[in-house]
Parts: C-alpha cells; structure tokens; sequence
C-alpha cells in the first residue's frame, strides 16, 4: 500500500478562527493567560516559521506549547517527527481535530510542563531531547526566557532553535555590549549560539491578541560554546556583576559579596582601565574569563587578593 504524501507547505490550508473558536469551545480549553498562550493564526508565518525551522524527513523537533496544534501541522507536513510538549491538558482535544488525521502518526503529544523550575528543564523534556534535532515553537510569553536558557546550555540539544518571543525579551536575546538590554540572558546567547532575528510579528496575527509585538528569532547552536562547568560559573558571576547595573563591576561584586572592590579587581586581574568599567561594558568572552578567574578562587577558598 502506497503511503500518502505529506501536504506542500505552501498549500496546506488555513484553519480559519471560527474553526479554532469551535474546536477550543468543544475541548473546554478557551486561551488561558496564566499559561501566557497567544495562538498565531496567520497561515503564512505558520508556514514560513516552520520552513524557517529547516525540519526535514530526518528530523525530530521539537515544539514547545503547541496549543491546538496550528504550528504542529505545519512542521508534520515537512515530513518531520513532532514531540509536542503541552502543560494544558485540556488543548488536545482541539488538536486532534485541527490536524490532518494522516499527519498524526508522526506526532508524540506530550502532557506536562515543560519546566521543572526557572533552572532546569522537567523530565518529560529531558528524556526526549537527545532525540530532537530543532526546536520550533511560539513559545508562551510568560517562559520564554526560562525555557531558551535553559535550552541554549544543555551540553547537547537541539541544533537549530526558531521561536517567537516577545519583543522585548527578543531586544534582550540579541543584545551586543554596551547597550541597556546587554545582560546575562544575552551573554549566554551569545557564547552558545549565532544569533539571528528572522522577522517582526505584530499583535494581528495572533488570538487572543497580546499587548506587544513579538520577534521570530533563530538560534544555531555553536561549536566553540564553552563547556557546562563554565556556563554554570558564569551565570553564578553575573548574578553578582549585573546586580546593580549602575555600579562599576568590582563595586557590584563588591555590594553582593562583602568583599572590598579592590579587593574584588584584584581577584578578577583587572587593570586600572578596566576598574572603571561597568559589566555592560565587557563582552561575553569577557566575562567568561572573569567568570573562570573568579571561580578558581572560590575553589581554592582563597581570601587574599592576588600578589
């Protein structure tokens, strides 16, 4: 028996809003904001997100809060596998009627938080993620940071990672030094993937719409991204260093340590014209290397600053 042919992307049809309305109506699963969902509904930036993902038959993506399913049809229909990660069980309902019944088989629908915490990915995801080459999502507003960081510094994952975010945390995501939105969301970004803004989404082409505009940002993951004991110490160093953003480094360091900011320089091998510099200024190279020569000393329990 010949097996049926994936639908053309460019093809597949819309699901008009009435559709959804019913389907969501019929499921007891109207859009909830606690779990920040905005479902995108425009059929041609469904399509161009999912082609902009590059899933292909050798693939498994992964899709995080798919809701009822109007992206998931998108990437099933390029002939990819789909691990569906939904914490509302009530959406499946509606996306089980909304996708194409011959693209389902492709489709593992899983019910259950993404997150097990703001630091760390739940099991659900954890197990699958081996498995998953991409991650394509619109991903809820009220996660989206939590989940790409986390995302972003597990030691394997995803290689291609495309997903709409609110602007402003997309502004965060792409930020260069010296910026106000340059910080520690941005920095690990940075040193672990090249970044890319792919397009403006505007609040028309979602429902219920959101107050914001979103970005449609990609992610591919780097080969030189350092390795995990390092990002862990750095993200604990840049707790300390943006903790007050107005402040010069080592009296930011200084305020949440106890330490004296000399003393704080001295440990971190900072020179006079560097003293001066808040941790906006630093690039993300920067303060990985700051980040390593402080954890070297809180390894050695060293209490003396550097002769």
């Amino acid at each position: 028996m010949l097996s049926r042919p994936c639908p053309d992307l460019s093809v597949l049809p819309a699901v008009s809003l009435t559709r959804l309305r019913a389907a969501l109506a019929g499921a007891g699963s109207p859009p909830r904001k606690r779990h920040g969902q905005h479902f995108l509904v425009d059929n041609n930036l469904l399509a161009l997100i999912a082609r902009e993902g590059g899933s292909g038959a050798q693939d498994t993506v992964l899709e995080i809060g798919p809701g009822p399913g109007l992206l998931t049809r998108h990437l099933l229909a390029s002939g990819a596998q789909v691990i569906a990660v939904e914490i509302d069980p009530r959406v499946h309902a509606a996306a089980a009627q909304l996708i194409e019944p011959e693209l389902q088989s492709r489709l593992e629908w899983v019910q259950a938080d993404a997150l097990a915490g703001p630091r760390a990915l739940s099991d659900e995801v954890h197990e699958r993620l081996p498995r998953c080459t991409r991650l394509v999502s619109n991903l809820p507003y009220n996660v989206s940071v939590p989940l790409l960081m986390n995302l972003l510094t597990q030691p394997a994952g995803p290689r291609r990672l495309v997903a709409t975010v609110q602007r402003e945390v997309g502004e965060r995501l792409l930020a260069g030094p010296g910026g106000r939105d340059y910080g520690p969301t941005s920095v690990i970004a940075a040193l672990t993937a090249e970044r890319s803004k792919l397009r403006r989404i505007g609040p028309q082409a979602f429902w219920p719409r959101p107050r914001v505009d979103s970005i449609l940002l990609a992610f591919d993951r780097r080969a030189d991204r350092p390795q995990i004991v390092a990002l862990d110490a750095l993200q604990a160093f840049m707790a300390l260093a943006f903790q007050a953003r107005r402040k010069r480094l080592p009296n930011s360091v200084a305020l949440a340590t106890g330490l004296g900011a000399d003393e704080v320089a001295a440990r971190l091998g900072l020179g006079e014209n560097l003293k001066s510099w808040r941790a906006e200024a630093f690039s993300p190279l920067q303060l990985c290397a700051l980040a390593h020569r402080w954890a070297a000393h809180a390894r050695a329990g060293d209490t003396a600053p550097d002769t």
